[in-house]
């Protein structure tokens, strides 16, 4: 999205802030150093010249100009990041402000390095026992169900530790009708020879909203702008943003055609599928050659499940498992007892001096100002019983 940013709206400045959905997670003094500390050490990371020679050859959608950036490209965070931790509640605070373009690539390194801070501090009843063998067989469950799936667990992985570890196992699983298609992990995807792979992410349609000021026209804004960026690569239509239905009401024959995918992050997934597919009908656009990728709480189970009504209707399905496959552990202790994933997320919360909100297909998802939900909801009162 970097990339996007800097294209069309390379002075915005934007803040981003960090959201804990789960109030029982805490943080403690150690974890909080710990973080901090490795926040501050962001500032020594550079682009290696074989870095950018392994984008250029991975990633041939990025320009030019844009692997110059990142050539250039180095992190603030002593001017960028604020952090802070109320010991007597154990809440963890944190912010990210500055040039749009330049703090986008905060949030999927600063959520590893918090949820890591948790593991190793706080919630240590765990250990990596059967981890390999656990991850085996999820990635054989999906290969022999011909379920297509990406390794998408940075951002709530227990461990960078934990996230190699299901990366060396599920590479090392012979593909079928289905297989693994690639991670999200750049790093990974290098080290075991795989795709590196993502989709459009919600804050570049939040940020469309508050800079464009609509709700009803930023799915569309935003996708015609990538569109201008990518050319029609990386081709996936996010379609949550605001709601499935704002979506489709402006994802007309045109962008049906541009996009070959559409993705899912939230609500009923086998609903999504007959409204996906009951869409392209109505266009005129033949589902059989269109995908759909469900991102949303999968486990093998569910993907399959999912896959078996995506077949129903002659549509492609691909699956990005996050969570499940980089933070599964059973207690140390008991091991009759699953552990506790984080359900955390740094949401995108003022884009050009404008405050910026999600709504989604599941208000435990809303994110932004109260009263912002409330114009946007009225904006798009035709979509939304206030």
């Amino acid at each position: 999205m970097q990339q996007a940013v800097l294209e069309h709206y390379p002075d915005a400045d934007a803040e981003y802030r960090f959201v804990n959905r789960d109030p029982s997670i805490l943080f403690n003094r150690d974890s909080f150093e710990w973080l901090q500390e490795r926040i501050s050490s962001m500032a020594e990371l550079r682009a290696t010249s074989e870095d950018l020679e392994y984008l250029r050859s991975a990633c041939p959608y990025f320009s030019a100009d844009y692997i110059a950036y990142l050539s250039e490209f180095k992190y603030n965070p002593s001017a960028e990041v604020t952090c802070s931790i109320d010991e007597s509640s154990g809440i963890l605070s944190l912010r990210v402000c500055g040039n749009w373009t330049r703090i986008i690539l905060y949030e999927v390194p600063l959520l590893a390095m918090i949820a890591e801070s948790h593991y190793r501090f706080v919630d240590t009843d765990w250990n990596y026992v059967g981890q390999r063998e656990k991850i085996a067989a999820k990635g054989q469950q999906l290969v022999d169900a011909g379920c297509r799936f990406a390794e998408f667990g940075t951002r709530r992985r227990r461990s960078f530790m934990t996230q190699d570890i299901v990366m060396s196992e599920l590479s090392r699983i012979k593909p079928g009708s289905g297989g693994l298609s690639g991670t999200s992990n750049v790093y990974l995807a290098r080290k075991y020879g795989v795709r590196p792979v993502g989709t459009i992410g919600h804050e570049w349609i939040m940020g469309i909203a508050a800079l464009e000021n609509t709700y009803r026209e930023a799915d569309r804004l935003a996708l015609l702008k990538w569109q201008q960026t990518y050319k029609g690569q990386l081709a996936v239509a996010l379609t949550d943003t605001f709601g499935t239905r704002v979506f489709f009401a402006t994802f007309g024959r045109d962008l049906a055609d541009i996009y070959d995918s559409v993705r899912h992050d939230s609500g009923d997934p086998l609903a999504f599928a007959q409204a996906v597919y009951e869409h392209y009908k109505g266009l005129g656009v033949d589902p059989s050659t269109k995908t759909i990728i469900f991102s949303d709480s999968l486990t093998p189970e569910i993907s399959i499940g999912i896959k078996n009504r995506c077949d129903s209707y002659g549509i492609g399905c691909s699956f990005g498992i996050g969570t499940n496959f980089t933070n599964d552990f059973s207690l140390a202790s008991n091991p009759a007892r699953g552990g506790t994933a984080l359900n955390i997320v740094i949401k995108l919360f003022e884009c050009g001096g404008r405050p910026c909100v999600k709504l989604s297909d599941d208000r435990t998802k809303y994110t932004g100002d109260i009263d912002e939900v409330k114009r946007a909801q009225s904006e798009l009162a035709e979509f939304y019983s206030i």
